[in-house]
């Protein structure tokens, strides 16, 4: 067995690892997540055995993520030494990954300690109307505004990923009473449907108004939201007709700073 830098040609063996573990991920998702990411791959006999990935978000942020090992090679260490070959290039960084009940043992003995529950939501979308509140597609010059204020809700620089989004994804911001962007959300293609996340706004009600705006065109489709249970979008979500189907840790190791709870994710991955 041997750990490599996973590369492009890898993915494909990428996306059959995850579709073993139920994770919707497709070939696609996993190209997204290596223009923002690094990675490793465990090989034996030039098979793809296990891969770890890390994201890296400004000077002191980091997120381990999409950690899997093919379940007839479990047991061996081959996830800790995935992990530590990643950790070993960041020491010192705040770290934070999203953990599966299963995985929470591994991270433990790696450092991290658990904080926050995520949701998993997903279903066919309840046909809904359009807000009332001042929601509007993102121009291109607020790109920059919502890099900021993405920044200061999740306590790290994820310009690289906004930046994505603004090309790939429709974004949608809320506005205040001077134009300003106080709260902003992405719908894009994932998986089985589409995910609506991140949503990084001010209040529920602002968070409820944003998930309305795209719902509105999409009734009867599948769509996914990860969110923070503190936050409280629960029950609501299930009357749109999306169903909590699983949960997941929020860890971190090196704590720096003070992120606040999302009320939607880009991904458990991405955060």
């Amino acid at each position: 067995m041997e750990i490599v830098p996973l590369a492009q040609h890898h993915l494909d063996q990428a996306t059959v690892l995850s579709q073993a573990e139920t994770w919707p991920h497709r070939l696609e998702d996993w190209q997204m997540l290596m223009t923002l990411s690094q990675g490793r791959a465990a090989l034996r006999d030039g098979v793809v055995i296990g891969i770890a990935l890390r994201t890296d978000y400004g000077p002191d942020v980091s997120l381990l993520n999409m950690i899997i090992v093919r379940q007839s090679e479990r047991g061996q260490g081959i996830g800790y030494k995935l992990m530590s070959s990643l950790m070993d290039k960041v020491s010192g960084r705040e770290l934070r990954l999203a953990a599966t009940k299963a995985g929470v043992p591994l991270y433990e003995k790696l450092g991290f300690e658990s904080e926050r529950e995520i949701i998993q939501c997903q279903g066919e979308i309840a046909p809904v109307s359009l807000p009332d509140r001042r929601i509007s597609p993102a121009k291109p010059e607020d790109t920059h505004a919502i890099i900021e204020l993405d920044s200061r809700f999740l306590a790290a620089d994820r310009s690289a990923l906004v930046q994505w989004l603004a090309k790939y994804a429709r974004l949608a911001v809320v506005r205040g009473e001077r134009g300003e962007v106080c709260g902003y959300a992405a719908l894009r293609r994932f998986g089985k449907g589409q995910v609506i996340g991140p949503i990084q706004t001010q209040s529920k009600l602002q968070a409820q108004s944003l998930i309305r705006y795209f719902a509105a065109s999409l009734a009867g489709q599948f769509i996914r939201i990860d969110t923070d249970s503190a936050l409280g979008l629960m029950p609501w979500l299930e009357d749109l007709g999306l169903k909590c189907v699983d949960t997941v840790t929020r860890m971190r190791k090196n704590p720096k700073t003070d992120p606040r709870p999302a009320f939607g994710l880009c991904s458990q991955a991405l955060g």
